[in-house]
């Protein structure tokens, strides 16, 4: 333990004395500096949604709308937009003053074009998202040409959205979802795969890419060209992709650290108590399951087996007893915070851990499995704490349960080898997490259907009528009608344990008290542009 405290002071050591010389090159500027839980895969919008990779993205691009403080959607690229009585078509007004870092105007050709390139199948990225928008399904499958996707420019500074049907939830989507966010068409074709290297990036949001020095920090400066750049009071900030929640908290200590991604799952509680006014820990947009790998054994065909491993998990005991943090034990994939939907649940929510377990044990055997016979599987996670004290609790619950009838391995991988192997489904277990992008139903549904690749659908589910109850629900107006449908398509993909949902999370971070304008919201998102550092 000494060994490893004194290396995690050093590495302190290291990182504050690079954020102490950042200071002393520019006593005068503001300053934030975030923990950002690992290093990004990728700074191309287009190819990438996680989180990680989004907390630096919505700093450099901006869209037509963006959520502002306190989660609401207020005015982006767009200064006004309308849309048609039947839900179907939203018509955006760009900004005149709108421009790119390099002094390029913002045009809503930007927006088709990106679009197009988000949804091209050639793109490599996930955008089943966009299914919503007129042929985008059709467009992302090579079916249709680009030109037929429901994206048009009506003149330089109008570009209109048609839909496939009512989607309430469209404003919400393109302000969080990166398929939305506009590139630089000259930067991306002149550059290639290079265009996100630092002095080649054209960006459109309140920063520019100043330094990118892997393993260690992301720089971003104020962009002069943003139209608010006026209003932006932050004029660097500090991205740094420590994924070593105690190695964050000891900077956040130092006072070398702004906000924290996240904290210790042990210290919580000390956390919460020593530091009330500078901890953060509210429900959140997420939730966080394992993946079963359903195109290979032993998942492929054997219900049985991934009932019994789901039913053997202690939801209760693990967020007691391992996360400790406010998170809310995991029955469904869609969190209890989404307003106007009633989750539909796993419908053993309400047995006692003895009958669950009794259950387990004999759709265990069922599956062919025995200490005469016993499952071996590996079960793959992304390197961090809580990750591996997680999968640890988790493994220790099917021991418990099916004692030498199961042999489990646990494997942590770095964030880039992880997101590799997950994407190629060279996995039998793998830990997933999912954050709403905006507070409806289908974010999470979505990521089960047919279409979807991963990190969506890790799992590999397939069902028609699963596919048919949210294209139906994609159709109808009546709220009623539309909640009804969703329900039926969560309760048919629960019945057939593609996966383990574990926790619904809560936030469980540290804010510094010299930060301004950090407000409360489910997606937990704060765009440093409406922030502010106290000297």
């Amino acid at each position: 333990m000494g060994g490893l405290f004194n290396r995690l002071i050093v590495r302190v050591g290291l990182i504050a004395a690079v954020l102490s010389g950042l200071a002393g090159t520019a006593l005068a500027e503001t300053v934030l500096t975030r923990g950002n839980g690992g290093e990004p895969a990728a700074l191309d919008p287009h190819t990438t949604d996680g989180r990680i990779e989004s907390n630096v993205l919505r700093d450099l691009f901006e869209g037509l709308v963006v959520y502002g403080v306190g989660g609401r959607i207020v005015p982006g690229v767009a200064e006004s937009w309308e849309i048609s009585d039947d839900g179907t078509i939203y018509t955006f007004h760009l900004r005149p003053s709108a421009k790119w870092s390099n002094g390029d105007p913002v045009t809503a050709e930007d927006f088709v074009y990106s679009l197009r390139r988000a949804i091209s199948p050639h793109q490599g990225g996930s955008a089943s998202s966009m299914a919503v928008i007129r042929n985008a399904e059709d467009v992302s499958k090579g079916k249709k040409p680009v030109e037929d996707l429901g994206v048009e420019a009506v003149d330089p500074q109008t570009v209109k959205f048609t839909l496939r049907g009512p989607t309430p939830y469209f404003l919400a989507l393109i302000a969080a979802d990166n398929n939305a966010t506009p590139v630089h068409r000259a930067t991306v074709e002149k550059f290639g795969e290079h265009w996100t290297d630092v002095g080649n990036i054209v960006s459109n949001g309140a920063y520019t890419l100043a330094e990118w020095t892997p393993k260690q920090q992301i720089v971003l400066v104020r962009n002069p060209n943003y139209y608010d750049n006026a209003n932006v009071k932050i004029d660097k900030v500090v991205f740094l992709p420590i994924s070593s929640a105690a190695e964050e908290l000891a900077l956040f200590k130092a006072g070398k650290l702004d906000i924290t991604n996240e904290v210790p799952q042990e210290q919580v509680k000390w956390i919460s108590l020593s530091d009330p006014l500078e901890f953060w820990n509210k429900p959140y947009l997420a939730t966080y399951y394992y993946a079963l790998n359903l195109t290979a054994e032993p998942f492929k065909g054997n219900k049985s087996l991934r009932k019994a491993l789901t039913m053997a998990v202690n939801r209760e005991a693990l967020v007691e007893k391992v996360t400790r943090a406010g998170e809310l034990p995991a029955y469904s994939l869609v969190p209890p915070v989404v307003p106007g939907y009633k989750r539909q649940p796993l419908p053993f929510i309400d047995q006692p851990l003895s009958q669950r377990q009794e259950e387990a044990r004999r759709l265990f055997a069922e599956a062919g499995y025995s200490p005469a016979q016993p499952l071996t599987i590996e079960v793959l996670y992304n390197a961090s704490d809580n990750n591996r004290k997680i999968a640890n609790a988790i493994v220790g619950m099917w021991q418990d349960t099916f004692g030498k009838g199961i042999v489990v391995n646990t494997v942590s991988t770095d964030r880039s080898d992880y997101l590799k192997r997950r994407s190629n489904r060279q996995f039998q277990v793998v830990r997933a997490a999912w954050i709403g992008d905006y507070a409806d139903p289908t974010i999470f549904l979505n990521l089960m259907l047919s279409t979807a690749l991963p990190p969506r659908n890790d799992s590999g589910f397939k069902n028609a009528a699963y596919d048919e109850l949210l294209a139906k629900a994609g159709q109808t107006s009546d709220p009623a009608e539309r909640a009804g449908l969703l329900q039926q398509a969560e309760r048919l993909m629960l019945d057939e344990y593609a996966l383990i949902p574990i926790y619904h999370y809560a936030t469980k971070s540290l804010v510094s008290k010299r930060v301004k304008g950090v407000v409360f919201n489910i997606r937990d998102v704060h765009l440093s542009r409406f922030l502010d550092v106290a000297q």
